[in-house]
């Protein structure tokens, strides 16, 4: 019998269709996500699972699905998002109390949530389809949240009288300790069961290791505040960590980047259950941006020396001081007195990555700093990282920042603003003087000079 899954459509009762043997079942995907079943008329058994997600480049959503019919497997994206989506009912979220840092992770989703609503009610061109978002906070007992003495956030429900959630978000926690972690460890059994009742969790920041501490991330990829990064993967190393990435989505699990990237998650909820129109209503109504996909614009590489390796450690630091010359690998591994092989494996094993991707990144960091704080051309601060090839620079550049350097200087430039006075700037002549005496440097230092601690 021949079979094909030939399209899939909508949000809330979504449609999927099936064809076999020249007729077409329609189904609603409720009834097709994990469960297996037998429809009317149909000869076949079918499975099919919600595995994933991913936005396309043009930040439209697609779900993945698993569709396994007499034992056939198949994996598919196809777009879950449409212009006007089929109207559900209400979506029930439980926001969780954790004991966090700030009181803007706890209500800041939960006001975009209920201003969505409104917002969608009320556009010019009539009201948009979409769900209502029912929100709660629930925390482990009755006792409120207080940040100093001018917020208390009381909770709707503890754990035990909480109802019976659709969405379960985990803001973030802060700044990562054992001690933070131990304080919100009383929901865990709590999120792992609403997940075994089809609750779809979601996290952002470091709301991401409170879901890691449940297991509902091994196996499965995530994302969490770039800052953290290492720390998380330490932990966990059972989690597929893509910090570079803002949203990842596995289906009833989806984790967000940093800090304020709970907007780009609740607009990508909004358009999960209400559609792309309702998002871009909420997005426009509240002047933030939609469809951005990744975080390294923002990341700050940090240098990874927390590790025992003396001689790792004395040519991370000759890396860090010389990257502005052009070093090879193997010159890197005789100054740790090294084979090629040995030294790529220790620093793998010490730094987390490829000696030569870790040069790149330390090479990056430093054009980033340039770009921001100075007035060199871009060609100029080009030649003071290490890099000839243009094409090259601007490559590797955009691949660790998805910037061009010239849209990186825009947009984080100190000196961008062209209302600045002319005695903020720096004296161009030291500048020169600095670059003059950084070119003689470099023509003077050799590998032999490489060989002592900087």
């Amino acid at each position: 019998m021949t079979w094909n899954f030939s399209s899939f459509f909508g949000h809330g009762p979504q449609k999927v269709l099936y064809k076999s043997n020249g007729r077409t079942y329609v189904f609603n995907s409720g009834d097709l996500n994990g469960k297996i079943f037998k429809p009317q008329g149909f000869k076949n058994r079918i499975q099919a699972l919600l595995i994933g997600g991913r936005l396309d480049k043009d930040g439209v959503r697609l779900a993945k699905w698993l569709v396994v019919l007499d034992a056939r497997r198949v994996e598919i994206y196809v777009e879950a998002s449409m212009k006007h989506a089929e109207r559900q009912q209400t979506v029930k979220v439980a926001i969780l109390l954790v004991d966090t840092f700030a009181p803007f992770p706890i209500l800041g989703p939960m006001d975009i949530l209920n201003m969505s609503c409104d917002f969608c009610s009320s556009t010019s061109d009539g009201e948009v389809p979409g769900a209502t978002f029912e929100t709660e906070l629930v925390s482990t007992g009755n006792k409120p949240l207080r940040f100093g003495r001018r917020v208390t956030l009381r909770p709707d429900a503890s754990i035990a009288t909480a109802r019976r959630p659709d969405l379960v978000f985990i803001p973030a926690l802060g700044a990562v300790t054992e001690s933070l972690l131990k304080a919100n460890r009383g929901f865990i059994p709590w999120i792992k069961a609403c997940s075994l009742r089809g609750a779809r969790v979601v996290s952002f920041c470091t709301g991401s290791f409170l879901l890691a501490e449940t297991g509902l991330l091994d196996g499965r990829a995530a994302t969490t505040h770039w800052r953290y990064a290492d720390l998380f993967r330490k932990m966990y190393p059972e989690v597929d960590l893509q910090p570079e990435r803002l949203i990842v989505d596995e289906g009833n699990v989806i984790t967000a980047g940093a800090a304020t990237s709970f907007q780009d998650l609740i607009l990508y909820l909004i358009e999960m259950y209400c559609g792309r129109e309702a998002a871009i209503v909420t997005a426009k109504n509240l002047a933030l941006d939609i469809g951005r996909q990744s975080q390294l614009a923002f990341t700050i590489f940090s240098i990874q020396k927390a590790h025992d390796d003396r001689q790792i450690l004395r040519v991370q630091s000759l890396m860090e001081s010389h990257c502005h010359q052009r070093l090879t690998m193997k010159q890197l591994a005789k100054c740790g007195g090294m084979s090629m092989r040995n030294f790529d494996r220790r620093f793998r094993n010490a730094a987390g990555e490829a000696p030569s991707i870790y040069m790149q990144k330390i090479r990056i960091e430093k054009a980033k700093r340039l770009l921001e704080a100075s007035r060199f051309t871009v060609g100029e601060i080009m030649s003071m990282v290490g890099y000839e090839d243009s094409r090259s620079f601007h490559r590797l550049f955009r691949a660790f920042t998805t910037l061009s350097p010239k849209a990186y200087r825009v947009k984080y430039g100190i000196h961008a603003a062209s209302d600045l006075p002319l005695s903020k700037f720096p004296d161009r002549r030291s500048e020169s003087a600095t670059k003059k005496s950084l070119s003689t440097t470099n023509r003077r230092s050799g590998l032999f000079d490489l060989r002592h601690d900087p």
